[in-house]
């Protein structure tokens, strides 16, 4: 019966939509449906899910899981993913980079002339010039002077200043849980529970922002998964850093007692705190301006999925994966 509910499921037909390939993504099991995923990827290129690289996290994390997790079939794996628009090559590109697979450059070498619009894309990552989540992050001291000296919130930027690091892009949470789903393997979780201190971040508005929702997908996607508690559980006793493993802790105190919205609650207090005091870089003064009425969404690929606005937000995905639901820090009263 066990064996025959799990074919049933695995057959289920896929509503053909954003939603439909996210609830799909959301039970998927990696021993069981990994033949059929590229042509849910198809599905997802088709209907413009991959359109907006910063809104396709989810879905390149996914895809770099089906590669990564499975490294003998990462081969037959790509070559039904090239099925994808054209237009939606970089997505293939990026999830071969991003996979972890022990020879991503020696897939990339022999797919990458199959792509032939993402030549220069391809190129780049075998030079290292595009960043992987490997890649190593040179962490930028700055001295208390710096950032109570408002004169350098506003300073003219060197035209050859370093890019916003890969872990502080806000799609590379959406990315962490894609792989999450697509291998249930605890890598990506590790990846996002370093994250977790940010949650306490005073200083950059976007290291609060994604510390504050790593923290709360991880508590929200908990309470809904056994599974997942317990890899937690397990991570948990492996933390030596205190803030790390306070964090983590009350993200799973949170998902036990399904008490998840007081995450919430804190993460705005802090959020607003920083804002009355003023964040310390003009960058972070333009992100104020975008965030408005102070409404954080959790989905911008679901919000687009339902019909919902945008919002026009750096977005994290990873709560709202669960029924394509949407999922917000804090709304309007």
């Amino acid at each position: 019966m066990l064996l025959a509910s799990s074919l049933a499921l695995a057959a289920a037909p896929i509503q053909h939509s954003k939603e439909g390939v996210l609830v799909w993504m959301n039970t998927y099991d990696p021993n069981r449906d990994l033949a059929r995923a590229p042509s849910v990827m198809k599905m997802a290129s088709d209907v413009g899910a991959l359109s907006d690289p910063e809104g396709s996290g989810m879905y390149v994390g996914f895809m770099a899981g089906m590669i990564g997790s499975k490294p003998d079939k990462a081969d037959n794996t790509i070559k039904k993913l090239l099925v994808l628009r054209p237009v939606d090559h970089w997505a293939i590109v990026r999830a071969i980079a991003y996979s972890g697979h022990p020879d991503w450059r020696g897939l990339m070498t022999r797919y990458g002339p199959q792509m032939p619009t993402r030549k220069l894309m391809v190129q780049r990552y075998l030079d290292g010039k595009l960043p992987t989540p490997d890649t190593p992050v040179e962490e930028v001291k700055t001295t208390w002077k710096d950032r109570a000296n408002p004169t350098k919130w506003f300073a003219k930027k060197d035209t050859d200043e370093k890019e916003i690091p890969l872990a502080e892009r806000p799609e590379t949470l959406d990315m962490y849980w894609g792989y999450y789903f697509a291998s249930r393997s605890p890598q990506p979780l590790e990846r996002m529970i370093k994250m977790l201190p940010w949650a306490e971040e005073r200083d950059s508005v976007e290291r609060l922002t994604i510390g504050s929702m790593a923290k709360y997908t991880i508590a929200m996607n908990a309470s809904r998964d056994t599974k997942l508690l317990g890899q937690l559980k397990t991570l948990q006793a492996q933390q030596t850093d205190k803030k790390t493993s306070k964090q983590l802790g009350e993200a799973i105190e949170a998902a036990e007692t399904a008490e998840v919205s007081p995450l919430r609650k804190i993460a705005l207090g802090r959020l607003e705190d920083l804002k009355r005091m003023g964040p310390g870089s003009k960058r972070d003064t333009v992100w104020w301006g975008k965030l408005g009425q102070g409404v954080i969404s959790l989905g911008c690929v679901a919000a687009a999925a339902t019909g919902q606005v945008a919002l026009g937000l750096p977005c994290v995905l990873g709560g709202a994966a669960s029924s394509a639901a949407l999922y917000y820090w804090g709304t309007p009263q």
